[in-house]
C-alpha cells in the first residue's frame, strides 16, 4: 500500500515537472509565441559560444567614408494608422521606428545618421563609432547601449514608452585585439502592438536556444549583410532559419553584387526580393508578406 502510494506521488510529482518546464521548451519547438514575449529570462554569456570566422575571400569590403551628419528627408509628418508600425531606412544601421502613438526610436544611433526630428529612444548595439555616440540631440528621453560596462554591468532593459516596448537580448562579439568580449552587442526587440521586430547589431555568432527563447517570434528582422564585419551571410541564413521572420530588411550593406547574394542564400527558405521605391514603408499584421527581403533604398552606408 505505502509502495503504491510512494509510486504515485513519485509520478504526480514527475508530472508536475514536466508541466513546469513546458512553458520553456515547448515554444522553442513550433514557430508562434505570443507577441513575441520571451520565454527565458536568463542572460548567457558562456564562453564556449562559438564565435564567427572568416576564411576564403571578402568579396567585398567598403571604402572608407567620412562620417558628415546626414538627415533623411521627406519623412510622413503624421504617424502611421491604428495597427501598423513605420519604418524608415537613414542608412548604415539605422532605422526610425514609429508607432500609431506616435513613440519612435533609431536603432544603432551614431549621431550623424539623424531624422528631421529627434526620437524618444535611441539604441545602440555596440560599442564601435559608427554604432553609437555619447554625443545625443536634445529631445531624446531614453539612451540604452548594448554593451556591458564598468560602471553599469551586463546590459538588460525592458523599456515602455507610449505604444512601444523596447527589450533587449545581449550576445558576445570578436574583440578588437581578439578573444571574446561577453554581452559586447544586444539584439534589441522593438513590440508595437501586434508586431515584433528585431534588430541584430553586430552579432558574431550563432544563437543559442536560451537566445531564441528571449528574442521569441519576430516578424520583421534587420539583419547586417556585409559579409565582413558582423557575419559571413551564410551564417546569418542560419539565424534567420532559426527565428523564422516574416520580412528580412537588409542593412550594413556596399553593393549590389552582396544583396544578390544574399537573395540568394535566403531563397531556399522561400523567401523572395521585395525592392521597395521609398526609404519609409508601412507594415501590418494583416499585410504582412508571406515571406520577403525588402530592401529599402538609401544604401547600407
Amino acid at each position: 500500500m505505502a509502495q503504491g502510494i510512494a509510486r504515485v506521488l513519485r509520478i504526480s510529482v514527475l508530472a508536475g515537472a514536466i508541466a513546469a518546464a513546458a512553458p520553456l521548451v515547448g515554444p522553442l519547438a513550433g514557430t508562434a509565441l505570443a507577441n513575441c514575449q520571451p520565454v527565458v529570462q536568463l542572460p548567457d554569456l558562456r564562453p564556449h559560444i562559438q564565435r564567427a570566422r572568416f576564411a576564403g575571400p571578402r568579396p567585398f569590403a567598403g571604402p572608407g567614408r567620412l562620417r558628415h551628419l546626414h538627415r533623411a528627408q521627406g519623412l510622413p509628418t503624421a504617424p502611421p494608422p491604428k495597427g501598423h508600425v513605420e519604418v524608415t531606412y537613414l542608412g548604415h544601421s539605422s532605422f526610425l521606428i514609429r508607432t500609431p502613438k506616435g513613440a519612435s526610436a533609431i536603432t544603432d544611433y551614431n549621431g550623424y545618421v539623424r531624422s528631421p526630428l529627434p526620437p524618444d529612444i535611441v539604441t545602440m548595439n555596440h560599442a564601435h563609432d559608427s554604432h553609437y555616440t555619447d554625443i545625443i540631440e536634445p529631445g531624446v528621453k531614453h539612451v540604452l547601449r548594448g554593451w556591458t560596462t564598468a560602471e553599469k554591468g551586463y546590459p538588460r532593459y525592458n523599456l515602455m514608452h507610449r505604444d512601444m516596448r523596447v527589450r533587449n537580448v545581449a550576445t558576445n562579439i570578436r574583440g578588437i585585439t581578439g578573444g571574446t568580449e561577453f554581452a559586447g552587442n544586444s539584439i534589441f526587440i522593438f513590440e508595437v502592438g501586434d508586431l515584433c521586430l528585431a534588430h541584430l547589431g553586430h552579432l558574431h555568432h550563432q544563437l543559442t536556444e536560451s537566445h531564441l527563447g528571449r528574442i521569441g517570434a519576430i516578424d520583421i528582422l534587420f539583419v547586417a549583410i556585409d559579409d565582413n564585419s558582423t557575419m559571413p551571410q551564410v551564417e546569418y541564413a542560419k539565424v534567420i532559419k532559426a527565428l523564422k521572420p516574416r520580412v528580412v530588411i537588409p542593412m550594413h550593406y556596399f553593393d549590389e553584387y552582396g544583396l544578390n547574394q544574399f537573395y540568394g542564400l535566403l531563397k531556399p527558405q522561400g523567401y523572395v526580393p521585395m525592392p521597395h521605391n521609398s526609404r519609409t514603408i508601412r507594415f501590418s499584421k494583416r499585410t504582412l508578406p508571406k515571406r520577403a527581403v525588402i530592401l529599402l533604398p538609401g544604401g547600407g552606408f
